[in-house]
């Protein structure tokens, strides 16, 4: 989602209702559904079309996890400058003050505090401890629930054994190049 403005969509080529439209379908037919924005300063990064975006998100399922990831300028997009860490704390921020569970900033290992992390949305523990996308602590059941309250956390979960052997066996490497779940943009 690239942001909340159809005049701005347009001039991507595409328009906001089919966006959301598409995130909504993809939503009720019961697919695994992640969205990501792309904060491009100057062009979406305004408190307002973030909490905009974060808004229509909790009206389809505040579940729904939202990563915002920033913008650095490459290739023929070299006129904005790039999104910042606080820019990205600060849109993470905003998902969580609008209801969103999972919202993720991302892109900038190591400099969004715990927004790189997923916690669990009753009790706030640690579930997921991540750096980028390198799993440093997995603390989920095997059934997808938080071990310390049993909410059961949204999404696509390994068994148990297979994180306990992915994160200390000689497979390691594997598990931490990339995310659990299924993720569709």
């Amino acid at each position: 989602m690239k942001g909340f403005d159809d005049r701005r969509y347009r001039t991507l080529g595409g328009t906001l209702q089919n966006v959301t439209e598409g995130i909504r379908m993809v939503y009720e037919r019961g697919l695994w559904l992640e969205v990501v924005t792309l904060v491009v300063p100057g062009f979406n990064d305004t408190e307002e079309e973030l909490r905009d975006i974060a808004q229509f998100l909790v009206s389809v399922n505040r579940n729904i996890p939202w990563h915002v990831t920033a913008f650095h300028p490459d290739y023929k997009m070299a006129d904005p400058s790039a999104a910042t860490a606080q820019q990205l704390v600060r849109a993470a921020e905003i998902g969580a003050e609008e209801g969103l569970h999972f919202v993720y900033a991302g892109n900038l290992p190591g400099r969004v505090g715990p927004w790189e992390n997923t916690v669990c949305p009753q009790c706030g523990a640690n579930l997921i401890t991540r750096i980028g996308y390198c799993v440093h602590d997995y603390r989920i059941t095997g059934d997808g629930k938080c071990p310390r309250c049993r909410t059961p956390i949204a999404g696509i979960w390994a068994a148990e054994e297979e994180v306990r052997m992915n994160l200390s066996g000689p497979n390691s490497d594997a598990f931490h190049r990339g995310p659990r779940r299924v993720q569709l943009s």
